[in-house]
């Protein structure tokens, strides 16, 4: 067999593998989100979203048409830049040639290629929006939507966060709210009496240390400040020392846009004495498309 077409059976074996491992094992933030989408151009339009509209009672028959203007909002996807990963593994190090459902090569480039679309989740999240009629117009995050709560993750933060999106509008009944919880934010809820307490909760979390929707908002953990999980994503997270900007939304406030969700290929390189490159890439950015529904609970932990 040639060596390019035997390099083209490991490529469809590594790429069956990659994906297989992805299948199994989703991103942990990746997923969030109430919309998608697969890109080819450089930009996309979303969504229009219209103003407040009231009807108006009439006034008198075969009256002048009532016309109204109505405020459009239009926002956009934006393509970022594409990311890789190609190791070069030296024929002394090579311990097999096949790339099955185990391999570790394929389970190692499952993992970078989620830690990837997990951190352009985060990226997305704190990032701008954008509108106007082109998408050429920044939106930055709503000031009105990060909320100071000072020392700790309480019962009171989860019910200001609740009262804050009931007078935002916010259909929490149609759609459950997610809250991101890093590990010191789980340690609080885990202490609030009325979350553990069976005579106040249907369930006992501390039994098997599971974290169950209360309040009608359900809880996602994260190590958020893992620079090996979130790399410079964890920058967007830390408004001063010590704090931490828990994200909380609905997910119809989100939308995902994948140009390349995996793309590998593995090649034996001539000029490095044969050995193996592995290689991996991938494309992807979340937006937010109602700023309404996206939340920031920013937390003192030096307390």
């Amino acid at each position: 067999m040639a060596d390019d077409a035997y390099d083209e059976v490991r490529t469809v074996e590594y790429t069956l593998a990659v994906e297989h491992e992805l299948n199994q094992t989703p991103g942990k933030l990746s997923p969030l989100h109430g919309s998608d989408g697969s890109y080819q151009d450089k930009g996309a339009q979303l969504i229009d979203r219209f103003g407040h509209l009231d009807l108006e009672e009439k006034q008198a028959r075969n009256e002048d048409t009532n016309n109204t203007d109505v405020n459009v909002e239009r926002r956009f996807i934006k393509k970022p830049k594409s990311a890789d990963v190609a190791p070069l593994i030296d024929r002394d190090d090579q311990k097999q040639t096949k790339v099955d459902l185990n391999s570790p090569i394929a389970k190692s480039t499952g993992l970078a290629v989620r830690r990837y679309h997990d951190k352009q989740w985060l990226k997305g999240y704190f990032g701008n929006g954008w509108t106007g009629e082109d998408g050429d117009t920044a939106v930055p995050f709503d000031g009105n939507n990060i909320i100071d709560l000072g020392a700790g993750f309480t019962k009171a933060a989860l019910l200001k966060l609740r009262e804050q999106m009931n007078l935002g509008d916010v259909d929490t009944e149609s759609e459950e709210p997610v809250i991101l919880l890093d590990p010191e934010s789980e340690t609080d809820l885990l202490s609030i009496t009325e979350y553990v307490d069976a005579d106040f909760n249907e369930t006992r979390p501390l039994v098997r240390g599971e974290i169950k929707p209360w309040l009608g908002f359900r809880f996602v953990r994260a190590n958020l400040k893992s620079r090996k999980a979130f790399g410079d994503a964890v920058d967007l997270l830390v408004p001063a020392p010590n704090h931490i900007a828990l994200p909380a939304f609905v997910p119809s406030g989100l939308h995902r846009g994948v140009w390349t969700e995996f793309w590998g290929k593995i090649t034996e390189r001539n000029d490095k004495k044969h050995s193996t490159q592995i290689y991996a890439e991938a494309c992807s950015a979340v937006v937010r498309v109602d700023e309404a529904k996206t939340y920031q609970l920013v937390i003192d932990h030096s307390a």
